[in-house]
């Protein structure tokens, strides 16, 4: 008998570490002071708004992409 695993919960954030120029940085800190807004808040507005824009086709990953992403 098999035991069926339990699906993931796709709309549960998930924490990832990047790395970023400290020039991004600089501006990611002035805006959370000039708006009062989280850095994760604007960085997921960023990135939604990419995505929203961007045609699946041209968001380019492969399995090597996705291989060396570490998970938090």
């Amino acid at each position: 008998m098999l035991i069926d695993d339990p699906k993931p919960d796709v709309s549960r954030p998930k924490e990832v570490k990047v790395k970023i120029s400290m020039a991004q940085h600089v501006k990611l800190h002035s805006m959370k002071v000039l708006t009062g807004k989280p850095i994760s808040d604007a960085v997921k507005e960023a990135l939604d708004l990419y995505f929203a824009t961007q045609p699946l086709s041209r968001v380019h990953l492969d399995a090597g992409d996705l291989a060396s992403v570490e998970d938090s």
